[in-house]
């Protein structure tokens, strides 16, 4: 599927100079062969990654979650979903806390 978009992307980039829809996009998938990542750039690359955090405030979670990918592997769902609130909240302001509302 992401091979799909790119070429999708790739055409109008090469063309015309111009991007197609102007936004970067993470797509996550899994299959046989296992999980996979891939972020899509504005400029129609593609990337497979093991995390990744993109918009904007995004430095301070990727930052985070490659300080923590090797735990990845071997957390469970809860883990996971406490590492991601962790991640977003590394991009919040200071004045603003994350909380469960």
């Amino acid at each position: 599927l992401i091979v799909c978009i790119y070429s999708e992307c790739q055409v109008p980039t090469q063309r015309y100079g111009r991007r197609p829809f102007g936004v970067g996009f993470l797509m996550a998938g899994y299959d046989e062969k296992g999980t996979h990542l891939y972020q899509l750039c504005p400029s129609a690359n593609y990337y497979s990654c093991k995390s990744m955090a993109i918009g904007a405030r995004s430095q301070s979670a990727r930052t985070y979650l490659e300080k923590n990918l090797d735990k990845f592997a071997t957390s469970n769902q809860d883990e996971l979903i406490k590492h991601c609130m962790r991640a977003l909240r590394d991009t919040l302001p200071n004045e603003v806390e994350l909380t469960v509302k």
